[in-house]
């Protein structure tokens, strides 16, 4: 089979530990985004459900309808797989494919979710397009999006800023677009979709409490992953950054995390359309 991937577009990498974390801490906002959208007996389709944890509980919702996550990369789907083992959620399958290039039939679901997908993709209408093709008439589609290159962060610093700098270039090389915010409610007419809304939020990628020294302590660890894992290597790899640049961010990111007064979000939004 082809890779159904747009050309300018790269395959999007994480680190499995932060992808864990920060998808088990959007678990609670996607289950209250979507959930007055559905209703027990739903076929439901997740769109690059990563590590599967907002996936088990939108087969809960739906049950005893069936939740399928999709996502191309195999390990976050082991991931997955254990995961819904261990929670005893039968009524969920996961299945290394592509949101380009769907292997269900036309109107094979009553939903769809995707969750920080989008951004990362070079395009995002035709993604959308093929996931309207699998949804029934009617159905509903939920999307969570943080494209926005903006973020707020107190106190900062050159090193800081730098480090914030990474993740756009990171998207501008992986979708080989720019990082402008992705009009969502556009995205969903151009693709088909019909009646959408849209809202948007200040989010950060830790966990309650919020606002407290321990979340701000944990985005600190959240963003050491990245630097020390795959967007670091991907610095050095593009000559966007030297090692001891990294490793003078990461000194900038510890102390961070420990200021009294640290602050940091990013906008996320969120966008529901019927097809």
């Amino acid at each position: 089979m082809s890779d159904p991937r747009p050309a300018a577009e790269r395959p999007y990498q994480t680190d499995e530990e932060w992808s864990r974390a920060v998808h088990a801490r959007r678990t609670g906002v996607a289950a209250a985004f979507l959930a007055p959208q559905l209703h027990a007996g739903m076929q439901l389709i997740d769109c690059g459900c990563g590590p599967g944890s907002i996936t088990v509980d939108l087969a809960r919702a739906v049950a005893p309808g069936e939740a399928i996550g999709i996502d191309i990369r195999a390990d976050a789907l082991t991931h997955a797989r254990t995961l819904a083992r261990e929670r005893g959620i039968a009524n969920v399958a996961f299945q290394a494919a592509s949101v380009y290039q769907l292997p269900y039939a036309d109107g094979s679901f009553d939903a769809a979710f995707a969750c920080a997908v989008l951004q990362h993709l070079a395009a995002p209408v035709a993604a959308l397009k093929e996931i309207r093709r699998v949804l029934r008439p009617g159905g509903v589609i939920g999307i969570i999006d943080g494209s926005s290159p903006i973020t707020f962060r107190y106190p900062t610093s050159p090193l800081l800023e730098a480090w914030d700098k990474l993740r756009v270039l990171q998207h501008e090389h992986n979708t080989g677009r720019s990082s402008d915010a992705l009009q969502l409610r556009t995205l969903l007419r151009e693709a088909g979709f019909a009646g959408t809304r849209a809202s948007g939020h200040m989010a950060t990628e830790a966990g309650p409490p919020a606002g407290s020294p321990e979340e701000t302590r944990q985005v600190a660890q959240h963003h050491l992953i990245r630097l020390r894992g795959v967007l670091g290597e991907l610095a050095m790899a593009q000559g966007w950054a030297t090692r001891a640049e990294l490793e003078q961010m990461a000194e900038a990111l510890i102390a961070w995390g420990e200021a009294p007064d640290a602050f940091y979000a990013r906008p996320s939004f969120m966008a529901i359309g019927w097809a």
